[in-house]
């Protein structure tokens, strides 16, 4: 007698085909019930499943030994139908018409979610039939024709881009576990199926602009319409790796109403589940390390150090710095930062938050740019900290002193610009002096005089003149102060000047006489004084007394400042054409704050003036000659008819530059 417990089990089903390598695990499950007159739901009732033992009792595999690479693929694909139930589309059928021509089975790839190309063909992968427009499912009658009948190998697929058809291929080799042969783009190697889908979901759903609040809950994921946008967003990223992720970034950062300036308030969850969610893993690092490397180029809001997902090489190396931190480096303002981005010589963002704070961000790689073309000048707050003078006193005689310096563009509410040799060469006057802790009872230093003397801007310039001339001697400097509040006079010296120039007629005229020596009109004579070009002063407090100019002031102006009419003389042309050509290279005659206009073109001296002259300039320079020996001639007779000494001639006497 046989005992019938050792005998093999009668198999159930009259056909029994094998699986292929392949082949999906539903659909070898569908084509094996199709063969039997059966459906999906009659297998499962029998006890047939996707799984080595259940199909080997059922004779639906051949003998191990016959083969063995046939069962390891079945039993690897039943484990990730247990162990991974997230990677299959279960809800949705789809398929590649020219592949179910050649073999009608259904592949292995066209059951994973987000497998949306063919990569052998380079085509869409087809969904919904579009004879009747319905979506296949698993629960129609045949696994080669839709529910109405029509054969799904009849089907015209769309052709795919080429991102999204190397993309499919890299899942296929990940799914069949072959050597990926990705050459270029993101770092696949070692990654799971499953691993591979959540980077697709997080750079197609999380990096779209237009994502919901929880991208990851797709709804209907498995359909061709919600899938291929986020696979093809993806696939651009991971083919263009990372300068395609590093444009989306900029994309999101530059998107939105309202400003943010934190790295969460931009990308919401997807910087949180970058560092804490799905991506924390070490085989996600290269995310990480794009996304790090674009913050440190492109992140055009504030970074806290306290932030411990960033390492420390990221917050020295971030390109894009607060714009004081930018305004210290180059020793300017932030009104002065500000404008520079406006005019385009740096770039910059500006951000408000929900509490109205203002956040300039600018790039730090451009500030050794700017810093070069800002070499030559200071702020008013430099120039006060080198010269040791107060706001008040340096606003009183700045343009007195630097006639140069100018507001940027011009405009009035804009900081200051100042030659920075200038400043330096007026305050490394005394430097070779003696310095001294403390002066003598007949000594005083500037700071003193500046502090207790009441001296008024006029009085202080023309000191500082002096000193430069060498009429005034300079003792020694006093240790403790800066710039020229260190210098030390003998008190009586000083004393002595300030009455002589107080008194003294031969270096006084009146407007009049101003023009006179000018050689302009009167009109022109008061415009400068109104304007303050020439300093004037009223001299005593009767209304017959009139305004007065000294004579360090008009031969200030004159070092300072050129008519039109003598640089027509210099260059040969009348001054109408002079102007129109001092026009055309951006020089401009002077502006003043009153309603009335000069009558005279007045120029600044300046080095494009000099350069503009030098180029055009003539042999014949008679014209300028007679000018200057004219003014000369003009301040000696004043000066004779008052009855006063008469100054030296050649204190007009200007070399033609």
């Amino acid at each position: 007698m046989h005992d019938s417990t050792n005998a093999p089990p009668i198999p159930t089903l009259l056909i029994r085909p094998h699986p292929s390598r392949t082949e999906g695990p539903t659909g070898y499950l569908f084509r094996l019930a199709e063969a039997n007159f059966m459906n999906l739901r009659d297998l499962a009732q029998i006890g047939i499943a996707y799984d080595v033992e259940a199909l080997l009792q059922q004779q639906l595999l051949p003998h191990p030994q016959l083969y063995p690479e046939l069962h390891e693929q079945v039993r690897y694909v039943a484990t990730l139908q247990q162990g991974q139930p997230g990677i299959w589309n279960r809800q949705y059928a789809r398929f590649c018409p020219h592949c179910l021509g050649e073999d009608p089975r259904w592949q292995l790839g066209w059951e994973v979610l987000h497998f949306d190309t063919c990569h052998k063909h380079g085509v869409w992968l087809i969904d919904r039939c579009s004879s009747c427009g319905e979506h296949l499912t698993w629960q129609r009658d045949s696994l080669l024709r839709c529910n109405c009948g029509a054969d799904l190998r009849q089907e015209m697929p769309e052709d795919a881009p080429p991102a999204s058809i190397l993309l499919g291929e890299v899942l296929e080799q990940i799914l069949f576990r072959q050597d990926i042969r990705y050459q270029h783009g993101y770092p696949f190697h070692g990654m799971t199926i499953d691993q591979v889908q959540s980077l697709i979901r997080y750079l197609g759903a999380y990096l779209d602009p237009a994502a919901s609040q929880k991208p990851l809950k797709i709804a209907n994921a498995g359909a061709m319409v919600v899938s291929w946008t986020v696979s093809s967003l993806a696939a651009e990223m991971l083919v263009f790796w990372p300068e395609k992720f590093h444009r989306m970034l900029d994309v999101i950062q530059n998107t939105g109403g309202e400003a943010r300036i934190s790295l969460k308030a931009v990308f919401k969850d997807a910087y949180q589940y970058l560092y804490k969610g799905g991506l924390r893993g070490g085989i996600y690092s290269p995310v990480r390390e794009a996304f790090e490397q674009w913050v440190s180029h492109n992140w055009k809001g504030a970074l806290a150090k306290r932030n411990r997902r960033l390492t420390d090489t990221i917050l020295e190396n971030v390109q894009w710095i607060p714009g004081k931190a930018a305004a210290d480096r180059l020793g300017i303002s932030m009104a002065r930062v500000r404008y520079l981005v406006r005019s385009g010589q740096l770039d910059g963002q500006e951000t408000i938050s929900a509490k109205g704070r203002h956040f300039l961000m600018v790039r730090k790689d451009q500030l050794a740019r700017v810093e070069e073309e800002l070499a030559g000048e200071i702020t008013l707050s430099k120039a006060m900290e080198i010269l040791g003078l107060g706001k008040v006193r340096m606003r009183r005689i700045l343009k007195l002193l630097f006639p140069s310096a100018r507001r940027v563009n011009d405009q009035q509410h804009l900081p200051w610009c100042i030659s920075s040799t200038e400043v330096y060469q007026l305050a490394e006057l005394g430097e070779a002096l003696p310095r001294v802790y403390y002066i003598e009872d007949d000594e005083i230093s500037l700071a003193d005089v500046l502090q207790y003397w009441q001296w008024n801007a006029d009085e202080v310039v023309s000191l500082v003149e002096e000193v430069k001339a060498g009429t005034l001697v300079l003792n020694r400097t006093l240790i403790g102060k800066t710039g020229i509040s260190r210098w030390v006079f003998k008190r009586k010296d000083l004393i002595q000047w300030r009455a002589a120039m107080q008194t003294d007629r031969a270096n006084w005229i009146t407007i009049p006489e101003l023009a006179e020596v000018l050689g302009v009109k009167q009109q022109v004579a008061y415009w400068l004084t109104q304007n303050d070009y020439i300093r004037s002063h009223k001299l005593g407090t009767s209304k017959h007394h009139g305004s007065r100019v000294r004579k360090v002031d008009v031969d200030r102006f004159l070092r300072q400042h050129i008519f039109g009419t003598e640089i027509a003389d210099r260059i040969g042309r009348s001054p109408r054409k002079a102007m129109l050509m001092l026009k055309a290279v951006s020089i401009y005659p002077l502006r003043g704050t009153s309603i009335e206009a000069c009558r005279q073109l007045v120029y600044t001296r300046s080095e494009a003036l000099e350069r503009f002259i030098a180029k055009h300039s003539v042999g014949d320079l008679t014209k300028w000659h007679d000018t200057v020996k004219r003014r000369a001639n003009a301040w000696e007779r004043i000066i004779y008819e008052n009855g006063t000494p008469v100054p030296d001639p050649s204190h007009f006497q200007l070399e033609p530059r």
